[in-house]
């Protein structure tokens, strides 16, 4: 997959032909703006991209985006974290439409799970967004922008390797998509996968419509995966199977006034995980022992359920107009939590199996003012006021701006506070909590330089996140706990071509040089590789030609952590592999409005596993049809 746009440059698509140019965002300043005023780091991955690029999940969207680290635990379908600027997944806000997604409070957001059927873009802001957006918003933000209605339908079908198939239809008011893989690839030394089989299927709709002077548009998702457990390499569990159902309806009613708009959005989501294992059955389920427990007669089936619904309101007034913009509101969500220890003999520390049930509650009230000058120079400036519940809230200030140097240089600075409330999950999880939490306390901030030449754009940025309480969940327990002081930095090197006889050439680098735990010195497991490269060359024919085209991008990581020589061999299965991916496609137009492509993945066969024990595919190819 080839880099996506990116929404901080004075022109906003660094490849302005073919690619649709992007003339506002709404997510980095939390109301439609124009892209070029963004100074926070905004990516923008629009559906025509999407559909080149073969995604068919928000996880494979991220996949190349500058400074998203995606893990994967294995093959499609499988759990998906990811971090942003060395941030943890559960630093990582996740939005539908503006509106925070349920999940979040059993560590449940899985983006592989969540189809890009009906999705117009996808918004990625990179850096703290606490003042705007509240806790969790640590590492970046992502907003899944749905569609408007289309003015006419489409259909996708593809069938590739290792039993892999897909189809998807969208209709002016709805969009379908389902796929399967069999996931029958060999990995050295277990020849036969069982029970690595995943589907997901997703349905979503939107209507709109204006009703004088206010817009109304009622949207709403539906996304079923079920996925196979297959276990660490050795110990592959036939039986076990984990089942996400993501829910959200949304109802968003605004009215634009000559130099203002207010939003109403009202929100009702929610996330369920089910989790089983036939424990008499399968001696390999990961979450069962090799003897029950002692209090225990027998050692039954091991059933498992985590669910998260959550209800959200926002109000939200902008204004300005050349000169200034000012940003303010308020926004409010109740919901609740189910944290289930299971049944039977899947973990001893279920002394009974009655669910643990809890309750949170968000209120806060924001606002930012921008102020601009002739020659793209601006300034601004925010506080957010919010309270969590019982488990604490913050004042959230920040402060940034973009400088112009010069016609073609400007500098783009930020700096603020964030903060992030522990999870139902990491305070009450059996076995695998720690209710003595503390609410994570940090300083984020960045800095980039943005050249805009005739040849394309080129993009240094230094980025960094320090603070006190932040929560990390080391190997080999996994139980969550607070780091003193902490200290994550990087640098970020993107270079954009300008389309060129229709190709386009680009170069993303990120350098994670420092996630330290600064009370003993070691790097913070789980924050991304020290360096990841991805380098993509793109050629798009006019439409009057029979070829449609051809990508081929290559993405390298490194070492996730370094390996602890203290830990037994046991937990160095642990320890994410550096990798190289060599992905490509090549299509051709069958008619005007009709696409038959070839796609290959891991063309280098490399046989990785970014969380060892859960192997990747090696090389695969599948063909696909499209409407255009």
């Amino acid at each position: 997959m080839i880099p996506p746009v990116a929404a901080i440059a004075a022109s906003p698509s660094p490849s302005p032909s073919p690619i649709p140019q992007i003339a506002h965002v709404v997510t980095s300043d939390r109301g439609r703006e124009s892209a070029a005023r963004a100074a926070r780091t905004t990516y923008v991955v629009t559906a025509d991209q999407i559909a080149r690029d073969g995604d068919r999940t928000v996880a494979d969207v991220l996949d190349t985006v500058p400074g998203v680290n995606v893990v994967r635990y294995g093959a499609f379908g499988a759990l998906t974290a990811v971090g942003i600027r060395g941030s943890s997944s559960q630093q990582v806000l996740v939005l539908v439409d503006g509106l925070p997604v349920a999940g979040a409070q059993i560590n449940d957001i899985n983006l592989e799970e969540y189809s890009v059927a009906g999705v117009d873009r996808i918004e990625v802001v990179e850096g703290g967004g606490s003042t705007l957006y509240g806790s969790g918003s640590v590492g970046g933000i992502v907003n899944i922008v749905t569609a408007a209605p289309p003015n006419r339908s489409g259909a996708l079908a593809s069938a590739g390797s290792f039993g892999q198939s897909s189809y998807a239809l969208t209709t002016p008011y709805l969009s379908f998509a389902h796929t399967y893989a069999a996931n029958d690839y060999s990995v050295l030394g277990a020849p036969n996968r069982a029970n690595a089989q995943a589907r997901l299927t997703a349905i979503a709709a939107r209507y709109s419509r204006a009703a004088g002077a206010f817009d109304l548009s009622l949207s709403g998702s539906l996304n079923d995966a079920l996925a196979g457990s297959p276990g660490e390499l050795g110990s592959f569990s036939p039986t076990s199977e984990a089942a996400n159902v993501a829910r959200n309806l949304r109802l968003e009613v605004s009215r634009r006034g000559a130099r203002s708009e207010t939003t109403l959005q009202l929100g009702a989501s929610s996330a369920t995980l089910a989790y089983t294992c036939d424990t008499p059955a399968d001696a390999h389920c990961p979450n069962s022992f090799p003897t029950p427990s002692p209090s225990m007669t027998s050692n039954p089936p091991y059933a498992q359920l985590l669910d998260d619904r959550r209800l959200a309101a926002s109000l939200r007034t902008t204004s300005g107009d050349d000169r200034e913009r000012i940003v303010y509101g308020v926004d409010f969500a109740r919901g609740t939590a189910r944290v289930d220890p299971g049944t039977g003999g899947g973990s001893p520390f279920a002394a009974d199996d009655a669910p643990l049930f809890y309750s949170y509650a968000e209120a806060a009230a924001y606002g930012q003012a921008q102020w601009f000058w002739q020659g793209g120079s601006e300034i601004y400036a925010g506080l957010r006021a919010e309270r969590d519940g019982a488990v604490g809230g913050a004042y959230s200030p920040s402060l940034g701006g973009i400088l112009a140097l010069s016609q073609a240089l400007q500098l783009r600075v930020n700096a603020g506070t964030a903060f992030r409330a522990p999870t139902a999950e990491e305070l009450y999880y059996p076995g695998f909590s720690n209710p003595h939490l503390q609410p994570e306390r940090e300083r984020v901030g960045d800095a980039t330089f943005v050249l805009s030449r005739p040849w394309g754009e080129a993009r240094f940025g230094w980025f960094t996140l320090s603070g006190s309480n932040l929560i990390v969940s080391p190997p080999p327990t996994y139980v969550p706990q607070n780091v003193e002081r902490a200290s994550i930095q990087g640098f970020l090197l993107s270079l954009q071509a300008r389309t060129f006889y229709h190709c386009t050439a680009s170069l993303d680098v990120t350098n994670i040089y420092r996630a330290q735990d600064l009370a003993t010195a070691a790097r913070i497991p789980g924050r991304g590789p020290v360096f990841a490269a991805t380098l993509g060359l793109r050629y798009e024919s006019p439409e009057n030609r029979r070829f449609d085209g051809f990508k081929i991008a290559v993405r390298a990581a490194g070492a996730q952590e370094v390996p602890d020589p203290f830990l037994s061999p046991r937990y160095a299965v642990y320890q994410p592999a550096p990798f190289a991916d060599v992905q490509a496609y090549v299509g051709y137009r069958i008619t005007r409005s009709l696409v038959l492509g070839l796609r290959g993945e891991n063309l280098g066969d490399d046989r990785y596993a970014m969380y060892a024990g859960f192997p990747m595919p090696g090389r695969s190819v599948s063909i696909e049809l499209r409407s255009r």
